[in-house]
């Protein structure tokens, strides 16, 4: 997010309705432009295939569930090193040693491509499907993966255009490649084969997007050094606690899917495990929590962001003591008053839903089931939307073992209270989501303000030791070494 305060800025300066929509607007094409656009695209190849006769739902449900499994694991990969190479490369940034940024991009992939294959390859060899269906799922998962590294770096460089505009060039292939398959080439014999023809369609306009990506990095990046490209290794020594707060947070999201695929899912070809009415449930309320996003980015790059520079500024160059206390009270009050129209916005947004989905939902969908589940997860987004904003504040505070704390907590407390409700049946699978994503935000509230309230002293007095050796390091060396 760092770096689009300067647009938001000026067009809140502007007193305009529509100079705010823009900025609201801008915050939305920022956090969430991408994942809207995979998700249109899988839902508009869906729907040129309901046009062809006899492609039967089980299609529709390889394809999703496909997709699924490598966008989920995809992100649990990245979580472990996300936040780890993001203090890296915002330290080579902050010490202007840019030309180390592209180069741990080179070993930032290569780690992470040979991580995928692994975990591809485990997949593979325990999964009846055919080989041409796996070897689809492995391209596509390999260039998620790469994908999510890429936004890193380019969101680290404000390049947010570049990033748009190349996920909207892969949906747009993605449909209109299945489109011309289905009107110039006569429908694959096969069981299987629609599915095959939307991963196959899906996955090009991955291929796109990735490609738009990497020419994006090119021109972003133009000191392409390839020197130490595995020194980032280094800091998972210094650092790692960010690496288990990356992935502790990101298993965290789904533990509550892979505990009740264990104990009452489905299987698809002996392959894929997943429950129907939980899994649609999920996913549907992860979207009610968008606004979210978009209000954080607006509210913290705009009027918090100001007293937070102001507050480390007078610390970092020598401010009076009563400079210093006057700008963490100010500083206090906008992250209070923020936190709380966050809060209020969401929550109206969260409830609206809720009535909708008790009261008319139920007269146009007959799945109750997903309806019941939908009802509790919405709340349980809620708070799992609030946790991570929580999260995040810590990390700008470098609270980084408040931000681990969080996200173990996030873990564990969904992971403990799905299995405690599992007794209860069907109707009781959110519960356990919903009470998890609770007690990790009042946990991280509480530790946030009690943080903050004493910033000062953890500036001026906190030990910033960190390891400069151990395994990852060595690691580092052994590989710098080999190529």
């Amino acid at each position: 997010m760092a770096g689009i305060g300067f647009q938001l800025q000026k067009l809140f300066k502007e007193d305009y309705y529509s100079s705010r929509f823009k900025a609201y607007l801008y915050s939305l094409f920022v956090t969430a432009g991408p994942w809207l656009i995979v998700i249109l695209t899988i839902l508009m190849l869906q729907l040129l295939l309901q046009a062809v006769p006899d492609v039967t739902a089980e299609n529709k449900q390889l394809f999703m569930i496909s997709v699924s499994y490598c966008f989920m694991f995809s992100q649990v990969l990245f979580g472990f090193q996300q936040l780890v190479v993001t203090r890296y490369v915002a330290d080579c940034l902050y010490e202007k040693k840019e030309e180390k940024v592209f180069s741990s991009f080179l070993g930032f992939s290569a780690v992470t491509i040979a991580a995928a294959g692994l975990l591809w390859l485990i997949f593979a060899l325990l999964s009846p499907i055919g080989w041409d269906y796996k070897l689809l799922m492995l391209s596509l998962f390999i260039m998620l993966n790469l994908i999510w590294v890429m936004l890193l770096y380019l969101s680290g460089a404000k390049n947010y255009q570049a990033i748009a505009l190349s996920f909207l060039a892969g949906g747009i292939f993605s449909i209109g490649f299945l489109f011309l398959c289905m009107k110039w080439f006569p429908f694959f014999e096969g069981e299987w084969s629609a599915a095959w023809m939307m991963m196959g369609s899906f996955t090009g306009g991955m291929a796109i997007t990735f490609f738009g990506l990497v020419v994006s990095m090119l021109k972003t990046f133009p000191d392409r050094s390839a020197t130490a490209p595995f020194a980032y290794l280094a800091y998972f020594d210094k650092y790692g606690l960010l690496a288990f707060t990356g992935i502790f947070y990101n298993a965290g999201l789904w533990i509550s899917n892979w505990i009740i695929w264990l104990n009452s899912g489905e299987w698809l070809l002996g392959t894929f495990r997943y429950h129907p009415s939980y899994d649609t449930a999920l996913f549907y309320a992860y979207l009610t929590i968008l606004p979210t996003y978009v209000i954080f980015v607006v509210s913290i790059e705009t009027r918090f962001y100001e007293r937070y520079k102001t507050f480390f500024s007078f610390i970092n160059d020598g401010g009076t003591l009563s400079q210093i206390m006057k700008s963490k009270t100010s500083m206090i009050l906008v992250l209070k008053q923020e936190l709380e129209r966050l809060v209020r916005y969401q929550g109206f947004i969260s409830l609206a839903l809720l009535i909708l989905a008790v009261l008319l939902l139920p007269l146009f969908i007959k799945a109750d089931s997903v309806l019941d589940l939908f009802r509790i997860t919405i709340i349980g987004a809620f708070f799992n939307g609030m946790t991570l904003i929580m999260m995040l504040l810590l990390l700008y505070f470098d609270d980084r073992r408040g931000a681990f704390r969080t996200a173990l907590l996030f873990f564990s407390g969904i992971a403990i209270t799905t299995v405690v409700f599992l007794p209860a049946g069907e109707s009781a699978y959110g519960t356990g989501f919903t009470l998890g994503s609770l007690i990790s935000f009042i946990y991280s509230s509480a530790r946030l303000f009690q943080y903050v309230g004493k910033a000062d002293y953890y500036a001026f007095c906190r030990s910033h030791k960190t390891r400069s050796d151990g395994p990852f390091h060595r690691l580092a060396l052994k590989l710098e070494r080999w190529i």
